[in-house]
This record gives C-alpha cells, structure tokens and sequence, in this order.
C-alpha cells in the first residue's frame, strides 16, 4: 500500500526539484497507476504531486476541484498533468491551504485566480488549459510541490489544526476571490527553508 511521505521524516527529499518525465521510463506506467490509485483510494484530496508518494517525476493527478468535496468519489477532474508548467497566471485568491505531506500545517496563501497550463497527457500530448478560481488555486499548490514548494512557504498566516477542525474552520474562512484580472506574482520565499 503505497504511503505519502511527509515533512516529518521526509522533508529533506520532498523539497527537492522534480524531474522531467521521460516517456520512455519504463516505470512511467506504474508511475501513473499508482497515483491515481492513492487518490481514489484517500478521502481528503484535491490532488497529489508524485514526488509526495516518493517519485520524484513532474507528474500531478488532479481528484477534485470542489472546494468542499475531496471524497474518494469525489473524482470531478481526473486530469493527469505530466511535465506541466505555467505559462501565464492573473488575478488574486486566498485559502487556507493544507496538505496530507505538510501535516497539520494550516496556511492562508494567496494564488492567482487564473492560470494556463502547458502539460502532456498519459500519451505525450501538449495540452495547452486554461483553469479559473479553485481549480486554479489546487493545481498551483501541486505544481508548487515539484518544485519543492510547500504551501507553508507561501502562507501569510499559518496555524496548526489537525483535519477534522479544519472543514469548520474553513466554513467560516472560505475560499476567497479578490481579484479576476490583476496582475499576480509570488512574494520571494526564503530558499532551503525548513519547517
């Protein structure tokens, strides 16, 4: 049974950098079976980075984009992102971030509202997507990961709240829209922190 790694006995290796996806790794299949079962498997998810289950390939599996629907049938998405990057990002959005790897960890980060991504299918295909509001905000956190980037790092507030308190929490603190159409970048993060 496959485990997601986390920042209590496994920071070290899950900041690292993740690498490019060869579709000539003769691992890749498994690769992309195993995540997709962990997440149909594991309640709680809106998504998975590969390197969170000990592979440290750009690979991410996106669950569920419903800001209150992780459950194991929750499967809205089911998007397989292999080398994906973004290419463009505007507007602003706040929530409060958690994370199966960053443990109790709780963050209010800000991401943009609107992002495209450039990525390849299962196939090797160039898909070229553009996602709004939560979508955008999951699929940011996971791309974050291959980068080894926690939602920690990028957090303007930070709490510690074990999983059960934080759907109550999160119903008083929803996910927020600020802006559609400003421009967004990232405040610096420390470099090589460690939690």
């Amino acid at each position: 049974m496959l485990k997601a790694l986390t920042i209590k006995d496994d920071e070290k290796f899950l900041r690292q950098i993740s690498s490019a996806v060869d579709f000539k790794d003769k691992n890749l299949a498994q690769n992309l079976k195993d995540i997709k079962e962990y997440c149909a498997a594991n309640d709680g998810l809106y998504a998975m980075a590969c390197i969170q289950l000990g592979v440290p390939k750009r690979i991410v599996y996106i669950k569920s984009t419903k800001p209150n629907d992780t459950t194991a049938n929750a499967e809205n998405e089911q998007v397989l992102m292999i080398n994906p990057e973004i290419i463009s990002k505007k507007g602003k959005t706040e929530f409060w971030e958690a994370c199966v790897s960053g443990l109790d960890n709780f963050g209010l980060v800000e991401r943009p509202y609107e992002i495209v991504v450039k990525y390849q299918n299962e196939n090797g295909n160039i898909k070229i997507q553009k996602f709004e509001g939560f979508s955008s905000t999951v699929i940011s956190h996971e791309l974050d990961h291959l980068d080894g980037i926690f939602h920690m790092d990028r957090a303007k507030k930070l709490l510690q709240m074990p999983a059960r308190e934080r759907i109550e929490f999160r119903k008083q603190h929803p996910y927020k829209i600020i802006s559609k159409d400003c421009e967004f970048t990232y405040k610096p993060i420390e470099k090589n922190k460690t939690l």
